[in-house]
């Protein structure tokens, strides 16, 4: 039922003293607007209201301004709380219409709205009335569709499925079905099909669609619910909308498991002072996935190792026996000394419950002395075929520790022969302290003239007692023996050389 109402707004009241007019004011005729509304819908409706202002006084008013607002719950104005007109001449009209919401809830009834109306007249400025309004919901809500759920039975930690069926209950087909799901629980998150569109549903026919849904490990037992709002258009071509609460129950408990991050360096190779060197990190997580989880380096407490890249490193999101690789590139300081240098790399992550968490460990970096061997003097031997030799020199250490139980020795390969005192001990050798040593070795008889190398091994023990190889080289040049000059004599040989030479003869 269709109904109208006028209301006469005054714009500059007379002053009436005592029931008498002033003369001053008998020929002031005052304009006024005359609001006019359609005002009656239905719960559970989406419609327009159409709003008519007429100008009843004797003169034109300008620059009109309507600002329509609701204060009941459940009756809401979706577009033209607000309208703006340049001018209404006397006599004239002007109209606009204001869209609804009546929610299903609202009961049969009249509700107030209220109108702010402010425009200029010529000569009183600008003027500004209240004018109350009334909308009428004449008919109840009647549910024309009907929602159930099967798997309405959730576990939580895990995704799990829901059919939801779709049941037109009226007598007549709706149209432009439009069905949108909300959790009203934050315990709970729909991860797919949170909306379905459906041109037609006819009358007793029903349609059915899964939704996924998850819940939080630490989701207690309870029942919980999913908001569902459906948009459609009745026979009548008004569109309405219904708010149906759809029930979950959770009714187990997960017992929440916390996330395990492990760090493993993968390559926990020895470094030397001065040099540029990478570690390769391995983040790995069990028990729990963790989201967003990013690596960071700390700086070592000594400042001898300098960053070369970023040192914080995204890792993404990581599941349950997932893992990520990151890799820093560092520099050690020429000033750092054999030892262990601890550096602390931490993973920060977003547990399944959105709490921020946080895994550290300590990768140490193993530091070496510098050491480099040589000999003291530049040396280029040449040797005999067939010949033993010996070879004196001084073994230099140059480097920035010292290195015990050195041992130098003949390697043996082409022309090089191993013999009795290729080998010397020489015991613990400081940095800049020649150290003169003597070996012994053969040149193959079989081997051919030309130029080789005499390889001497040094063997020793680091700064951590474990034993180190180092190999130099000497030139080595093989020449043919030397020829051995003899002297035919008839007069007793070697002998008769000596008697004449000593004057014996």
């Amino acid at each position: 039922m269709n109904g109208k109402k006028s209301y006469l707004i005054p714009i500059l009241l007379v002053c009436l003293m005592a029931g008498q007019i002033m003369s001053t004011y008998a020929d002031d005729y005052i304009p006024h607007l005359e609001v006019t509304t359609a005002n009656t819908l239905a719960a559970g409706s989406k419609g327009n209201i159409a709003i008519s202002l007429h100008n009843g006084g004797d003169y034109d008013v300008t620059e009109i301004e309507a600002l329509l607002t609701s204060t009941t719950p459940g009756i809401s104005i979706l577009s033209g709380s607000q309208k703006v007109i340049n001018k209404i001449e006397r006599g004239r009209s002007s109209g606009y219409e204001a869209t609804f919401m009546v929610d299903q809830s609202v009961a049969v009834g009249a509700y107030p709205l209220t109108m702010t109306l402010s425009y200029l007249r010529a000569g009183r400025g600008i003027v500004t009335v209240t004018v109350p309004l009334t909308l009428v919901v004449d008919q109840p809500s009647l549910p024309a569709v009907r929602i159930t759920t099967s798997g309405s039975k959730i576990t939580p930690g895990v995704e799990n499925t829901i059919t939801l069926t779709v049941e037109n209950m009226g007598n007549t087909s709706i149209k432009d079905v439009d069905i949108t799901l909300a959790s009203a629980s934050p315990l709970l998150t729909l991860t797919d099909q949170i909306n379905n569109y459906l041109p037609e549903l006819k009358a007793g026919e029903s349609t059915y669609y899964d939704v996924k849904v998850r819940a939080l490990e630490n989701t207690p037992i309870g029942v919980y619910s999913l908001t569902a709002q459906v948009w459609f258009m009745n026979n009548s071509g008004i569109e309405a909308k219904q708010t149906i609460n759809v029930p979950l129950e959770v009714t187990t408990v997960v017992q929440t498991k916390s996330p395990v991050i492990t760090i493993t360096n993968l390559n926990p190779s020895r470094v030397i002072p001065g040099e540029r060197f990478s570690i390769d990190l391995q983040a790995s997580c069990a028990d729990a996935a963790v989201y967003n989880a990013k690596a960071v380096l700390s700086p070592d407490v000594k400042g001898l190792i300098s960053p070369m890249n970023p040192t914080t490193a995204s890792l993404g999101d990581l599941p349950v026996d997932g893992s990520a690789k990151f890799t820093y590139i560092l520099l050690l300081s020429g000033a750092a000394v054999a030892g262990d240098i601890p550096l602390t790399v931490s993973v920060k992550y977003i547990d399944s419950k959105g709490v921020q968490g946080v895994a550290t460990e300590t990768i140490t970096i193993p530091v070496e002395n510098l050491v480099q061997f040589s000999l003291m003097e530049d040396l280029a031997i040449t040797a005999e075929r067939g010949s033993t030799q010996t070879l004196e020199a001084d073994l230099l250490l140059v480097g920035t520790g010292r290195v015990e139980f050195t041992k130098i020795q003949v390697l043996p390969g082409t022309p090089v022969e191993q013999i009795a005192g290729s080998t010397e001990y020489i015991g613990a050798i400081d940095p800049d302290s020649p150290v003169p040593f003597t070996l012994k070795y053969a040149v193959s008889n079989s081997s051919t003239t030309g130029d080789y190398h005499l390889k001497l091994r040094i063997t020793y023990l680091d700064s951590r007692n474990n034993q180190q190889n180092a190999t130099l080289s000497v030139p080595l040049t093989v020449t043919d023996p030397s020829a051995v000059i003899t002297t035919p004599s008839s007069d007793g040989g070697i002998w008769g050389w000596l008697k004449r030479l000593f004057g014996l003869q």
